[in-house]
């Protein structure tokens, strides 16, 4: 069997079109882990070949050389799902779609033409996707929620990736998450209970990415690292080792709960193991708010305690949070600012209040009648101006503040006050990194972010002044830190600029929607 395995193109813009992946001379963020896991799953007769659609293109060879087109992707890139199926069928090819990007969806997926849906983890389905294949169960939705055993999880196929093409790759240790937060979904697809692979399978794909030649950052893409601390402890203690063996070749980052600010050991063994970042789902500052969201371990800890607990054990935080809550109060903006600022936190990545089919908000907004009727909205890109349900306060009094934070966080003097002050306020590391040369990949990077911050900005001298600061005084991984921070800035700012057209486009749409009603209810007076 010849499969094609086809990451679409993401509308968030993860491959070269983004200004970060550039200034790194790469060509996406990213692999498609869900799509490299699939492939190691299937008949090792089986002839495979993948293309990531954020920076490849599949050629006429391509689909002419293949009998079975495997798709699969996040909910962002749901449109391009369907567009990629009905080209596939175009071509009479076979078509088999899954992922959390069709996970809600699955008659929309089969009435753009797949021939088969798959509902669950990779290790309990695609066995069963084999026999459905082999039956010829055409027009199938295949679902089996069962939570999958990880131990059995294969090591993902990295070798059909061009590896050099993207700034991270990736990895993961656990699924599902113990909350049980209104707005998520990760427990409707992974379940409560925390399964993880054992150290030794961790251990084999990272030689398998090292003996790849690569010796960048490595993310853990688990929902929660820390669900189950005891089994993430063991696993870093043996990353420790991995590392030390090889000269510290990797840094990771992955996401966490606040809870970690309540594991200092654990703290501390991560940043050994060469962790330089985590990203927290803070959601939001009030308390209320985040009972009534049911994010109780948020609501049980003082935000900025465990902020700074864990910036100062020497993690760098990027803080997830939205906008858009039930009951929330007017000037949310002005809150996320102040905790932003007061914790001197470089990226806060906020998002629009989202209702995700079948979540828990989803199922209350439905009763409640507040859905809107294209609920399906959320196969778009929600980091727009869209929201797919009516809100408890007025929609445009949370964009306008949903812009004013993009426009105050992300002024480049702001900007970079956070990043420098986030980094002086770690503690001096308690070991010694080997030292190494810097690596071109590196060098790059400098010269480019000199070049853009230390010549064309207008904060140049500020740019000049704080990096002069953190050169002398931090550890040289932490100014290597500095710098690829630098880099993002022109991510945000680019984010910024489109955020307030889309404003001010929304603005005049509205203002003109109204003043031809006021006219035509003139007419008829």
């Amino acid at each position: 069997m010849r499969v094609l395995l086809i990451n679409p193109p993401s509308v968030r813009g993860l491959g070269r079109g983004d200004v970060s992946v550039r200034l790194a001379r790469k060509k996406a963020y990213l692999p498609p882990l869900g799509l490299i896991t699939v492939a190691a799953l299937l008949p090792a007769s089986w002839r495979l070949k993948l293309i990531d659609c954020c920076f490849q293109t599949v050629s006429e060879s391509d689909w002419n050389e293949s009998d079975l087109v495997i798709v699969s992707g996040t909910i962002v890139q749901f449109h391009e799902i369907v567009a990629t199926i009905r080209e596939a069928k175009r071509r009479g090819k076979i078509v088999a779609v899954g992922g959390p990007g069709v996970f809600h969806s699955q008659q929309e997926v089969l009435k753009a033409g797949a021939d088969f849906v798959v509902r669950g983890e990779g290790e309990v389905t695609v066995p069963l996707l084999l026999e459905s294949l082999e039956k010829g169960e055409f027009g199938s939705v295949i679902e089996d929620l069962r939570p999958a055993d990880m131990t059995t999880s294969p090591v993902p196929r990295y070798d059909l990736l061009d590896v050099g093409a993207y700034v991270d790759l990736s990895l993961q240790f656990s699924r599902g998450c113990p909350f049980r937060c209104e707005f998520c979904d990760v427990t409707l697809m992974f379940g409560r209970a925390i399964r993880s692979k054992t150290s030794e399978q961790i251990l084999t794909e990272l030689q398998g990415i090292y003996d790849l030649g690569w010796r960048r950052q490595v993310h853990f893409v688990d929902d929660n690292f820390v669900g189950n601390p005891t089994r993430t402890k063991a696993l870093v203690r043996e990353i420790i080792k991995w590392m030390d063996e090889r000269g510290r070749p990797f840094e990771f980052y992955t996401y966490a709960s606040v809870n970690l600010a309540g594991f200092p050991d654990l703290l501390d063994l991560m940043v050994r193991a060469g962790f330089t970042m985590v990203m927290l789902g803070i959601e939001t500052t009030d308390k209320e708010v985040l009972r009534s969201a049911h994010k109780f371990q948020n609501a049980a800890v003082d935000l900025d305690e465990a902020c700074r607990k864990i910036n100062k054990a020497g993690l760098e935080i990027m803080a997830l949070t939205m906008v858009g809550f039930d009951n929330e109060l007017p000037g949310r903006d002005a809150n996320i600012i102040e905790f932003a600022t007061k914790n001197n936190i470089p990226e806060v990545c906020v998002s629009l209040v989202h209702a995700i089919t079948g979540t828990s908000l989803w199922q209350r907004l439905k009763k409640e009648g507040r859905l809107l009727p294209e609920d399906t909205s959320e196969l778009d890109d929600w980091h727009g101006l869209d929201v797919n349900f009516v809100p408890t306060r007025p929609l445009d009094e949370i964009l306008v503040e949903f812009v004013n934070i993009h426009r105050v966080l992300y002024e480049p003097a702001h900007y970079l006050h956070r990043v420098y002050n986030h980094f002086a306020s770690m503690d001096h590391p308690r070991f010694k990194h080997p030292f190494k040369l810097p690596s071109l990949y590196e060098l790059r990077i400098l010269l480019g972010v000199a070049w853009r911050h230390g010549l064309r900005s207008p904060t140049r001298l500020l740019y000049w002044k704080l990096s002069w600061k953190a050169l002398l005084g931090f550890p040289r991984e932490r100014f290597a830190l500095f710098i690829r921070d630098c880099i993002k800035m022109e991510r945000y700012e680019e984010r910024t600029r489109q955020l307030c057209k889309l404003l001010e486009r929304r603005s005049s749409a509205k203002a003109e929607s109204e003043k031809l009603a006021t006219r035509s209810g003139g007419g008829i007076a």
